[in-house]
């Protein structure tokens, strides 16, 4: 955990930032998968697409995905081009559906990829991890990042040879400095086999900013 203490010297309060962190075990998994076509003509390519997409989808649920588990990320259109001796030549029309699937048995998550590449995906990105009861977990680390504050408070207070009132005058919750949010990504592809997907652990962070008086 990180040492990093502030200290106000406004009045007589004393301003900490306190942190607290839980890690646990993902039980939730999000997975973009998408099919992407290229067609001369566009409306060939969207028709071509959809029966991929459609194959893609009935694979999944062929698999015990709940309906609601899928659902369209992104679907984009675009006009792909060659370039010969300085001049651009119209090559044709790139159709993309993305679909993000949520897998609530990880241990299904490398099967989810590998049925849906043999079934006509062609990308597949942004493994995300997450844990259903994240919102327990972040007040659990909340609470460790008020007590944390209190005892950095009282260490400097102990310093400093002064008491401390031991309610603080404010606590809030949050950081000046945010730290990045980690997920587990995997490269965009084409065409994956037998693949092993490793969840390993979350870390779940809170922060607060806590003032407390120093009793004269």
């Amino acid at each position: 955990m990180s040492l990093d203490t502030e200290r106000a010297a406004t009045g007589k309060i004393i301003r900490v930032k306190g942190e607290g962190m839980v890690t646990t075990r993902p039980d939730l998994a999000t997975v973009v998968i998408g099919v992407s076509t290229e067609q001369k003509d566009v409306a060939a390519g969207q028709q071509q697409n959809a029966r991929d997409s459609s194959r893609v989808v009935n694979a999944l649920l062929g698999l015990g995905i709940p309906t609601g588990n899928i659902r369209t990320f992104d679907y984009r259109i675009e006009s792909m081009y060659d370039f010969k001796e300085g001049m651009q030549i119209f090559r044709g029309y790139k159709i993309t559906h993305l679909l993000q699937v949520k897998v609530t048995d990880l241990e299904k998550a490398g099967t989810v990829i590998d049925t849906a590449v043999r079934n006509g995906a062609n990308y597949v990105s942004d493994i995300h991890f997450t844990a259903s009861k994240q919102e327990a977990y972040y007040k659990e680390a909340l609470t460790l990042a008020v007590q944390n504050a209190y005892e950095k408070a009282k260490t400097i207070g102990m310093a400093l040879g002064v008491k401390l009132n031991p309610v603080p005058v404010s606590v809030i919750e949050g950081n000046d400095f945010p730290r990045p949010v980690t997920e587990y990504h995997t490269p965009m592809v084409k065409g994956i086999s037998t693949t092993q997907i490793q969840p390993g652990k979350l870390t779940i962070e809170a922060a607060v900013i806590s003032e407390y008086h120093i009793d004269t």
